[in-house]
């Protein structure tokens, strides 16, 4: 399959924190015919090998999650209606009037946010968004034994509707390019860097992750297992080239990966990525050789999980590579194709440069 294909298949399987199975099974799939060895651990995490050509070589590992954001039952009433609750940072804002997927016991059955009807809004009401726990999902149902009956439980997941618009000027929208496009980015590195494998003078692993989206901790048995001294993590981050974001970041589409000089999370700094400057500058190096457009990315409100990898062992050296995205965490996630080609290049041509003389981190 090429890069279009995987990116398509992949953003189309429903895949909430946890629930990952269905994207291990791909990954593990695809991994397995270019990757020297294939493990899934017990949390899930795919961790896939590939060897250098050098006896006690460095280890470096290049991540990205599986698993994306979305919902889960709390409540069914009387009546059959389901109230849930986030499962990570869904954006609430986007459901009222919108359709959602419930996996249920007997399959996954469609359900629509009940808004209220607009001829009867209150002139207050007009342009404002309903409480979380005011909102509420129409599975058809009339009453809570019908919903038992379609297999719909407290705790069944909830993931926005699947979909795939592929434009012209390369540009594809869908749910869940956060961040099943960083998976892809993996397939292809796979592909690429078995043909390869003969030149590299580091271990390569490469790992699709779990829970991210949830507690930002689930690659941390593989990072213990594999004990890297180069840790690089892929995700999306924020295009801010839409006119609400004018002004707020330079990064957006169709201008290349961005390289993380910055992120943390909420208002404080309890926990955020602050990279290796050695990684970043051969980061730099990399595109400025091999003429690739570059981004350079500032994100509060972002957290990945070299925030916590970053302390792992003795230390690791630490780099994150993002994948611009309009209108994350909701149905109508936005990424170019240009990007993701170029981060492709990037990581290739950064991985095969490794030799034995490479050093990163701070240690004397």
């Amino acid at each position: 399959m090429n890069m279009n294909e995987h990116l398509k298949a992949l953003s189309m399987i429903n895949a909430v924190s946890s629930q990952e199975d269905a994207v291990i099974d791909y990954m593990y799939h695809y991994f397995s015919k270019q990757m020297e060895y294939v493990e899934v651990d017990t949390i899930g995490n795919v961790i896939g090998f590939l060897p250098s050509n050098k006896p006690n070589s460095k280890r470096i590992m290049i991540f990205a999650h599986m698993d994306e954001v979305g919902f889960i039952v709390r409540h069914i009433d009387e009546n059959g209606f389901l109230f849930f609750e986030r499962i990570g940072g869904a954006n609430v804002n986007v459901l009222p009037g919108n359709q959602l997927q419930v996996l249920g016991d007997k399959g996954t059955v469609t359900g629509v946010v009940g808004t209220k009807a607009y001829h009867f809004l209150k002139p207050e009401e007009k342009g404002k968004f309903p409480a979380q726990d005011q909102l509420y999902i129409d599975i058809g149902a009339v009453s809570k034994e019908e919903a038992y009956q379609k297999g719909i439980r407290v705790g069944s997941t909830i993931c926005f509707q699947a979909s795939y618009l592929e434009r012209e000027n390369g540009r594809v929208t869908g749910k869940a390019m956060d961040n099943r496009v960083a998976c892809t980015v993996l397939l292809e590195l796979a592909e690429q860097l078995s043909s390869a494998q003969a030149s590299l003078e580091w271990d390569i692993y490469l790992v699709a992750c779990v829970q991210e989206e949830f507690n930002i901790r689930g690659v941390l048995p593989a990072v213990r297992k594999i004990k890297p001294h180069v840790s690089i993590g892929l995700d999306v981050t924020p295009a801010c080239d839409t006119p609400e974001l004018t002004n707020y970041s330079d990064v957006g589409l169709d201008k290349g990966p961005a390289l993380t000089f910055l992120n943390y999370h909420g208002k404080g700094t309890l926990a955020g990525v602050l990279p290796d400057s050695k990684v970043m500058q051969s980061l730099i190096k990399t595109c400025q050789a091999n003429k690739i457009n570059y981004q350079r990315e500032v994100a509060v409100g972002v957290i990945t999980e070299n925030a916590f990898i970053v302390f792992e062992e003795a230390g690791i050296a630490t780099a994150n590579i993002s994948i611009p995205t309009r209108y994350t965490h909701t149905p109508v996630e936005t990424v170019s194709l240009r990007d993701v080609k170029q981060t492709i290049h990037l990581l290739y041509e950064f991985l095969t440069s490794l030799t034995e003389k490479s050093t990163f981190g701070k240690a004397r």
